[in-house]
């Protein structure tokens, strides 16, 4: 009975560790789709984990060949859920579901008070979306990688989500504008100093010389209009829109945004 009770104990023990180690062991990058070389695979992996470990997140790329009909915000979400939640700081997953070109980024809770729907979804998408419109992909996750960098340091030092409104001054505006209408008043004074041979005159026929002109004809001929009304095409539910929502398929506490490219 003792050594059953002992055997029993070093197969639960052996299947608990190996399932902690399975879940520990998510890489930072899961190239599924097989787009990167084993070089670009190496340096894209470097330096995803040199930002997880800085900030203590996850900020992990998964490229799959197809989400076999799920759509790519809940296959994303599904990723997160299962595989990508040891960030003590936040967690996010970048995917890339190559049957449909459709990318999608998703965010936990922790992540998404870092790198918010409105704003950081957003500066993310500028940084590596024209990449991967390009085909260039290891530079497309880089970037996603480093423009992750910066929000993460944002938050860091600000304590809250980056907000390019925070970067605003209504008096740097002001003195721009100043500068703006004194650098056109100088220039245009300038203009006209140089047009010496050049003066005003009262009416515009000045300009014309007498009897140099004679309209001898005059008549208008209509011949036909046609107007066609063509119906905008309504999205079908399955498809992505190129990032009009932020929301798209988030959960009640993450967050995350995607479209095609």
């Amino acid at each position: 009975m003792w050594k059953w009770l002992k055997e029993t104990i070093l197969v639960v023990a052996i299947v608990v560790l190996t399932t902690a180690g399975a879940a520990a062991a998510a890489p930072s990058l899961s190239d599924g789709a097989h787009l990167l070389t084993p070089a670009e695979q190496a340096e894209v992996s470097a330096a995803l984990q040199a930002v997880e470990q800085r900030y203590d997140v996850r900020i992990a790329v998964v490229t799959v060949a197809s989400t076999k009909g799920t759509k790519a915000g809940t296959y994303a979400n599904q990723l997160l859920d299962r595989d990508y939640r040891d960030g003590k700081n936040g967690n996010m997953v970048l995917l890339l579901a190559m049957d449909r070109h459709d990318w999608y980024v998703a965010t936990d809770k922790a992540m998404k008070e870092r790198i918010s729907n409105k704003k950081g979804i957003p500066y993310l998408k500028d940084a590596f979306l024209p990449l991967l419109k390009d085909g260039h992909y290891a530079k497309a996750f880089a970037a996603y990688g480093q423009s992750s960098a910066k929000l993460l340091a944002y938050y860091q030092e600000k304590g809250k989500a980056y907000d390019p409104a925070d970067a605003f001054s209504p008096l740097a505006l002001v003195v721009a504008l100043v500068l703006a209408v004194g650098c056109g008043v100088a220039f245009r004074a300038y203009l006209i100093g140089k047009m010496s041979n050049v003066h005003k005159e009262a009416a515009a026929d000045a300009y014309v010389d007498a009897g140099s002109f004679h309209l001898t004809d005059s008549r208008d001929t209509f011949v036909f209009m046609t107007v066609q009304h063509i119906a905008k095409a309504r999205p079908v539910d399955d498809d992505l829109p190129d990032f009009d929502s932020a929301d798209d398929y988030s959960d009640d506490d993450g967050g995350g945004g995607g479209g095609s490219f």
